[in-house]
């Protein structure tokens, strides 16, 4: 229908350009003959006025007598003569006349169409010609008006001449330029114009040939066109019929499918039920479909899934996904009877009755669930197996190898230590001869129970084989804690085995090597920390040897130390010694820093920097510190009441006791159980050790300030000082480190560094004071630069308390 539509709208498109083409032919054809028309009689009306002209000059110009034979040589007689021969010459097809309304003879004398124009002219004064076309002839007329010449023969009816008065019978009476009468050449049409008009009705008769044939093609093509479109339509309504016959058996085909599935199928919009399958139904264990349909989603899901999240969040996100694409996940559900099993969905985004929907299909795959959770079981076992050891169930050599590489790998990027322990019993193979392998594989069995107990949560113990285990310690701060952990286990083994009737006793020997001291390799740690092992063994089995003998010789003496500590204090074997601290300015004493010192009965003088870390360690510094701080301040007060002015009392108190819940009242106690002033008393406290949770120690140092007690950072600019919390701390005085000291003036570095820290302390108002003071040099450099307190041996050495009393006296 719409080719023939096209077809018509072309066919009257070429009919109406063809139309035009006719009217603008003849059009053009009209205004040719016309044109060529009026060029002729413009010429033949030009020559006639010439000789009429030429006539009336030689009249004007000549002064000719009247008379019967000069009458005839006058234009008015002689241009019609003219006129005719022209006519008669030329032919009958071009007619000039020269006509009036009163003419003089019949032959002048106007028909009506020339009377016509002559009142035309008269009642158009300023028109000079007119070409008029009438009754297939052409008329060009131009007006005869009465000039001067046409007065001496027209005039008054007395002046006029008298032969033409005879010849007259009428007046006369005309004035110059009115309208007497009319110049009318007419022509009939020419015989091309025929032929033109010829030529236009062959041309005409030929576009009508031309458009017929057009329009017998065009219907002839559309009778084609309805006959292959009646043809289409056929085979579309047959087409139709197919598919609908074949919809109609696939929609039978999903019915039944969709009712049979042995997948649940739903359909959900805006988030509510408003479909489902048999199989849902069965599923769910619910009576009806309509049971089903009427409960929200809700209620088939327990309140959280087995990720822990939320169901019904959960949900709304995953239904707000399938608004955008097709997606699958896993699902609990819940039963009618409260029984949950796990199904796969699939959601689909599509469109029903042209609504927005989301196909559901669920899967039941509980079964699927539970084996993959068998063979998870069944792997972990086998896994478990590969890597443990059957008889203990620690971990096996296969295992420990690549623990021990991923733990040096970490440690490699954080910086920490590692310690490895090769531990063999001593000579456990007798057990295994004398009482049998029964009760050797029982021993190992509580020795791996006793170690497993020895360790840190974070350790690894594992068992290499034999009677041989190791243990990697992580994370260790100190080489200490490895021996720490050595004397541990020798005790915890040596205790008796009760297997039995048998009460058997073993021990073991301990072979230590460290990451990264003694190497980074693997391989390497477990070989040295087995050479040690075999070097403990020499020494007599039962003990523990590091793989550097320095290392064991510094452990050894630690762990005496700590032993020795516990019974230091009962002993008595600690004493005081005091540093003077003086004014920069006047070298006065302005105080006394209490320094201890342990002489000890076998190893001898033992100073603070190398028993006072063990003691932190072991928790015995709080002990410690209480004793310095009371036997100080009984030292103190008691030479205030002799008289004497000792200043003030600095004490270096370590961040344990600072930290206590007690701190203050224990102070509080001590000063006043001793007579002791809080304005007598100033607390040193490590910069490096005061950063670490320092919104703490703000609390509880401002608590002291309020009481009127200085606080002084020792060792400043060692640790890592930070500008905002300084401004906080209720600080006294800055105690520029030793090491900054020693070399002033001679090291500009030193200089540039200790000048920096006096700035700031005077800019904070804060007092400074400088340890480590050996020459004069340094002491007047520091006077310079208006360090405020002097401490080291140039101004003064560490005295007992009779030596200080006799510097006071």
């Amino acid at each position: 229908m719409k080719n023939i539509n096209m077809f018509i709208v072309l066919s009257l498109l070429v009919f109406g350009m063809l139309g035009y083409k006719v009217y603008e032919y003849n059009q053009q054809m009209q205004f040719t003959q016309k044109t060529i028309l009026q060029n002729e009689i413009h010429t033949i009306a030009e020559f006639i006025e010439a000789f009429r002209t030429t006539y009336q000059e030689i009249l004007e110009q000549t002064d000719i007598d009247i008379n019967a034979t000069t009458l005839e040589l006058l234009p008015v007689k002689s241009l019609p003569k003219i006129s005719r021969r022209f006519s008669d010459q030329e032919s009958k097809e071009v007619v000039i006349r020269s006509v009036s309304d009163q003419p003089r003879n019949p032959l002048g004398m106007a028909d009506a169409f020339e009377l016509e124009m002559i009142d035309y002219f008269r009642a158009h004064p300023e028109v000079n010609e007119r070409f008029v076309s009438k009754g297939g002839e052409y008329h060009y007329l131009r007006p005869l008006r009465i000039d001067h010449s046409c007065i001496k023969c027209h005039g008054d009816k007395e002046k006029v001449l008298p032969f033409i008065r005879e010849n007259y019978h009428t007046g006369f009476g005309y004035k110059v330029g009115d309208v007497r009468g009319v110049l009318n050449i007419r022509i009939s049409d020419r015989g091309y114009f025929s032929a033109m008009y010829e030529k236009f009705q062959n041309m005409l008769a030929g576009s009508i040939i031309v458009y017929l044939i057009f329009l017998l093609i065009i219907g002839i093509l559309i009778a084609r066109m309805r006959a292959d479109s009646e043809a289409y339509t056929q085979r579309l309504k047959q087409e139709i019929k197919s598919k609908t016959k074949k919809i109609a058996k696939q929609k039978e085909i999903f019915e039944t499918l969709y009712e049979k599935s042995s997948d649940g199928i739903l359909i959900l919009e805006n988030g509510k039920l408003v479909r489902c399958n048999q199989m849902i139904v069965d599923m769910l264990q619910y009576s009806s479909k309509e049971e089903v349909l009427n409960l929200p989603l809700s209620k088939f899901s327990p309140l959280h899934q087995h990720d822990g999240r939320d169901s019904s969040k959960k949900a709304e996100e995953m239904i707000a996904i399938a608004h955008i694409r097709m997606h699958q996940f896993e699902w609990v559900l819940r039963k009618a009877s409260g029984e949950e099993f796990f199904v796969e969905v699939t959601m689909t985004p599509m469109e029903l009755d042209e609504r927005k929907v989301i196909y559901v299909i669920w899967k039941d795959i509980t079964e699927k669930k539970e084996a993959q959770q068998k063979l998870l079981e069944q792997k972990d076992v086998l896994e478990h197996q590969a890597n443990h050891d059957h008889l203990t169930g620690l971990p096996n050599r296969h295992y420990f190898n690549r623990r021990l590489q991923e733990e040096i790998d970490r440690a490699k990027e954080s910086g920490k230590k590692l310690a490895l322990f090769f531990i063999d019993l001593d000579n456990f193979k007798q057990i295994n001869d004398s009482m049998g392998h029964l009760v050797g594989d029982r021993v190992l069995v509580i020795v791996a129970e006793r170690l497993q107990a020895t360790i840190r949560q974070k350790d690894t113990l594992a068992r290499l084989g034999g009677d041989e285990f190791t243990i990697m310690m992580q994370e260790i701060e100190k080489m200490g804690d490895a021996a720490v952990l050595a004397k541990h286990i020798l005790e915890t083994l040596t205790q008796p085995l009760q297997i039995g009737e048998h009460s058997l006793y073993i021990s073991c020997s301990i072979g230590i090597s460290f990451f990264p001291q003694d190497s980074n390799n693997a391989g390497d740690l477990i070989k040295y920390a087995d050479a040690a092992m075999y070097k403990a063994k020499e020494e007599g089995r039962s003990n523990y040897q590091f793989y550097s003998y320095e290392l064991t010789e510094t452990a050894e003496e630690n762990m005496a130390i700590q032993t020795n500590l516990r019974d230091a204090i009962k002993n008595k074997e600690f004493s005081l010694l005091y540093l003077p601290q003086v004014k920069a300015d006047t070298l006065e004493y302005a105080g006394m820093e209490a320094l201890i010192r342990w002489n000890h009965k076998e190893l001898g003088i033992i100073t603070a920097d190398r028993f006072i870390p063990i003691a932190e360690e072991s928790g015995l510094i709080i002990e410690i510190d209480q004793w310095v701080m009371r036997s100080a301040m009984q030292q103190i007060s008691a030479w205030y009441q002799e008289g004497l002015n000792p200043g003030t009392l600095s004490l270096n108190l370590s961040m344990r006791l600072l930290r206590s819940e007690h701190f203050l009242e224990i102070l509080q106690q001590c000063m006043k159980e001793c007579g002791f002033k809080p304005e007598w008393l100033e607390l040193e406290l490590s910069e490096g050790r005061l950063m670490h949770k320092p919104e703490e120690i703000i609390v509880k140092l401002q608590k002291l300030s309020n009481r009127g007690i200085k606080i002084a950072i020792d060792d400043f600019g060692t640790g890592y000082s930070s500008l905002p919390y300084l401004k906080r701390l209720p600080v006294n005085k800055l105690k520029i480190d030793h090491s900054f000291i020693r070399n002033i003036p001679k090291e500009k570095e030193d200089v540039a560094i200790v000048e920096a820290m006096l700035a700031l302390a005077h800019s904070l108002d804060i007092d400074t004071i400088a340890e480590g003071v050996e020459s004069r040099e340094a002491m007047e450099f520091l006077r310079e630069h208006h360090c405020t307190y002097l401490q080291g041996y140039y101004v003064g050495k560490p005295m007992s308390a009779e030596e200080i009393r006799s510097k006071l006296s």
